[in-house]
């Protein structure tokens, strides 16, 4: 494992092959691996580029996730995510058996690196049995071979063989059976190939927009300018409430209900009018419509001086700079008014004495 740990730069192209009882198909990735050492970076072993492509009957699908320097981008399926643990830190952490953001990106565990961690992890639960076997040859060469076999409760919940070359400790193979025998039956076959020679990929914000134009400029979920966010769907956020909580909302969710998002400074003026007219307006409104209040500040004190308390149906919401972010907010305080299915109705900008009345308007047509 110490030698997983010390890889340098890295590269391949893996073959990664899904296999289930009920189909006669496999599903096939092809993965390129690109990394490079982050021996000072305490959320990551490493910074990586991993490109990937599935082969599907309508075409080829293709995504790719990067790591760097606290900075995590992710794309697929049309939506391209982005975490800065400068703008929030709570998406980087682990909690209990859960990785961080940078850790559990599709094809992460294939890295060197994070093969070393996972192997840790299995030498120190009692629910896994390894066995090394140091003489094997596979395709040829010399290898190491580590069988991990995971039980729960006496049953066999998963097998999982590693094979690593023996003078490189790279890896070559990865056979993985999740619940053997199980009608939920899956088996994973990983197949690595290398280059003649690895180099560190070159991984900034700037590079990735190089290498994937129409990506950022179509699918960047912060390039909204806040004049534009009408008749779009409200973007993904997760932020802490002032008690410890969490409100996270995924685009394309619902809402409970027709919502009003406020996005406010504490510092700036205007705040108690602001909150006096959106309250006065959903008051008057014929049905529910719930309100939430996201500030860009994390002190508690000043964001309680303008909301001491918050009534039902209210959320109460801090540290929301990716939020402001990825509205394209230039200038606080915004009110955002949504429908229930989370598609922008309207958006006022600032405080004027007609905000009551245009929440009053716009909320009583939406459902």
């Amino acid at each position: 494992m110490a030698a997983l740990e010390k890889t340098g730069c890295y590269e391949a192209n893996a073959s990664f092959n899904v296999s289930l009882p009920q189909s006669d198909k496999d599903v096939v990735y092809e993965v390129s691996l690109a990394s490079a050492p982050a021996p000072a970076d305490k959320l990551s072993p490493c910074s990586y580029l991993t490109e990937w492509g599935l082969e599907t009957p309508s075409g080829t699908v293709k995504g790719f996730s990067a790591y760097f320097d606290g900075h995590h981008y992710r794309y697929r399926n049309e939506r391209l995510q982005e975490y800065h643990m400068d703008w929030d830190s709570i998406p980087f952490m682990s909690r209990g058996n859960s990785v961080g953001v940078q850790g559990n990106a599709q094809f992460t565990d294939l890295y060197p690196c994070y093969i070393a961690k996972e192997l840790a992890g299995m030498e120190n639960d009692d629910r896994y049995t390894l066995d090394i076997k140091s003489d094997v040859t596979f395709d040829g060469k010399k290898a190491v071979e580590i069988t991990a076999v995971m039980k729960v409760n006496d049953v066999t919940a998963m097998e999982k063989r590693f094979i690593f070359d023996a003078s490189t400790m790279m890896p070559m193979r990865i056979d993985t059976e999740s619940n053997p025998g199980q009608i939920t039956e899956q088996s994973m076959l990983v197949s690595y190939h290398y280059p003649a020679e690895m180099h560190c990929p070159e991984l900034s914000e700037e590079s990735l927009m190089a290498l994937y134009p129409e990506v950022f400029e179509k699918y960047r979920e912060n390039n909204f300018r806040i004049e534009n966010l009408a008749g779009t769907q409200f973007p993904t956020f997760s932020l802490p409430t002032t008690t410890g909580e969490r409100y996270t909302y995924h685009r394309g969710d619902s809402f409970a209900a027709p919502t009003v998002i406020a996005i406010l400074d504490p510092s700036a003026g205007f705040n108690a009018e602001l909150v006096e007219g959106v309250r006065g307006a959903v008051d008057r409104l014929p049905s529910q419509a719930d309100v939430i209040w996201v500030f860009n500040s994390t002190n508690i004190d000043a964001i309680e001086s303008v909301i001491p308390s918050i009534r039902p149906g209210e959320h109460l919401l801090m540290n929301g700079k990716s939020l402001v972010r990825d509205c394209g907010v230039a200038s606080m305080p915004v009110v955002i008014m949504t429908d229930t299915a989370g598609k922008v109705k309207n958006v006022v900008l600032g405080f004027n004495k007609e905000l009551g009345n245009i929440v009053l308007q716009t909320m009583a047509l939406v459902e």
